[in-house]
């Protein structure tokens, strides 16, 4: 092989090792007041009529902030908040917003906070990825794109219903 070859598929090769390297860790926004952590919308299959998202929200700053609206054009998107009773029946709740206390995360996971979407536009498709704006009351809108990705049985077990 002569040396330009070679210099060529080592280049190729780290040019394909560096964008396997960003995507892994891409699935993060880190700004100066806030990070958004790995927001995700567990995929079941193409039928799905309805998505949850998750993620993690980290206030930097010392003041708290509120998340008050989320919107997207894939779907018409809403806060909830899962709840269990005292029989162990399970129930979703419209929460308006999401207080974000300063130098603190709020966790959206199965079971507990998450964006529900509803009114599919069109079957979500994993690695097809749904850009999502998160309002805040003090920061003002955040674009995220959520990662659709496969869900594991453990999330299928918990949270494959519709709404």
């Amino acid at each position: 092989m002569s040396n330009n070859i070679k210099y060529y598929f080592i280049s190729i090769l780290t040019a394909i090792s560096l964008q396997m390297f960003s995507t892994s860790y891409a699935h993060e926004i880190d700004l100066d007041e806030i990070s958004i952590k790995h927001p995700i919308i567990p995929f079941f299959n193409s039928k799905m009529k309805t998505a949850a998202g998750y993620l993690t929200i980290v206030n930097k700053k010392p003041e708290t902030d509120e998340l008050i609206m989320v919107k997207t054009d894939f779907a018409k998107a809403r806060i909830h908040m899962s709840k269990i009773d005292k029989n162990g029946i399970a129930s979703m709740e419209h929460v308006n917003k999401v207080i974000i206390p300063g130098s603190s995360s709020v966790v959206f996971e199965q079971g507990s906070l998450h964006i529900m979407f509803t009114k599919l536009k069109e079957p979500l498709e994993e690695y097809n990825d749904q850009k999502v704006t998160l309002v805040f009351k003090n920061l003002g809108d955040i674009e995220v794109e959520f990662q659709v990705e496969q869900a594991t049985k453990k999330m299928n077990m918990k949270n494959n219903h519709d709404h």
